[in-house]
């Protein structure tokens, strides 16, 4: 039977006994400031490898360590650049994640068979005190089935890995609501291989041009990084993207329009729900909506296309892979 305790701050006793399962080679979802993050040792392959099997993840698919700072970073890479450390000097702690040249000190699992590892310091206190408690690299992929929508609420956890995890941390709702933007520093350039809360003319700051990865990698390859996958992020119901303000004919089922800004006329049989023109707002209510819709029953959810610019990045990448066909 999962456990479920909640916290109230860094400095909550429930942190030790989480730090505790950990240690014994258990899973322990805990809350950052993006998702809630499905943790064990991420130096321990054992540990790790019960990660894969909780969320029915291919073993092509890399996790990220979590670190309390640049310093236990830079003991898990190879190489650690003047680039790598100015990003962790002004994002971190933070929602960016590295990929950089593994060290022999992780796991093949961890880095799915490749040579790099991925690497972030989140920003939520909670899950800094817990990295800190554990002394160890926390691998953390969202709390979560594979392809299936992140978690943003401790209940959303419970509702998709049931007994598979051995504790959830529950403190709240994340903030951000959508995964760490991905920036991969081993090429000649640095590349953004899955958008997120920090752009590309942010990091440009620091590092110059930035590249953005797009595209999806095949069932069966192996990824540089989480979120790569044609499909992923994904409702039980079938999320359809339209051209704003398109409307509906009639439809059949449990049906709801998200709509940006405004909401077209509907069916009387249509749920309407309106969203603001604001990227970050809807960010962080994306993934709570489609967990209530499917709650609610809903069998196809039409969703507007979001602005071609860059603060919809993040948003447009999810919800393209969102919508995408279900791989077998």
């Amino acid at each position: 039977m999962t456990r479920l305790l909640h916290v109230t701050g860094p400095d909550d006793p429930a942190i030790l006994e989480a730090a505790a399962v950990l240690a014994m080679g258990g899973l322990v979802a805990f809350p950052t400031e993006t998702v809630y993050g499905l943790g064990a040792d991420g130096l321990n392959p054992e540990a790790v490898a019960r990660i894969y099997a909780a969320k029915g993840r291919p073993a092509t698919n890399p996790v990220i360590l979590h670190v309390a700072d640049a310093a236990a970073a830079r003991e898990l890479v190879s190489s650690w650049s003047a680039e790598a450390q100015g990003l962790a000097e002004r994002f971190w702690p933070g929602p960016l994640t590295l990929v950089l040249p593994a060290s022999n000190l992780v796991p093949s699992i961890v880095r799915a068979g490749g040579s790099t590892v991925a690497l972030r310091c989140p920003a939520h206190p909670v899950a800094l005190a817990l990295i800190r408690a554990t002394g160890r690299p926390l691998a953390a992929p969202s709390a979560n089935r594979s392809q299936h929508l992140s978690p943003t609420l401790a209940q959303h956890v419970a509702s998709s890995l049931g007994d598979a995890v051995d504790l959830i941390l529950d403190a709240g709702p994340t903030a951000a609501g959508l995964e760490s933007t991905i920036l991969d520093l081993t090429g000649g350039r640095p590349r953004i291989l899955r958008p997120g809360p920090i752009g590309p003319a942010e990091l440009a700051v620091l590092v110059g041009p930035v590249d953005l990865w797009e595209g999806a990698v095949k069932a069966g390859e192996v990824q540089a990084a989480p979120g790569m996958a044609e499909r992923h992020y994904a409702p039980r119901a079938r999320l359809e993207l339209v051209a704003p303000g398109a409307g509906l004919m009639e439809v059949s089922g449990l049906v709801a329009y998200v709509g940006l800004g405004s909401l077209p006329d509907l069916p009387e049989t249509v749920r309407g729900i309106l969203l603001p023109m604001d990227a970050d707002a809807v960010a962080a209510r994306l993934y709570a909506l489609l967990h209530e819709l499917d709650d609610a029953g809903f069998e196809r959810i039409f969703m507007e296309r979001p602005p071609e610019n860059e603060a919809w990045l993040a948003v447009r990448d999810r919800l393209w892979r969102a919508s995408a066909k279900e791989q077998p």
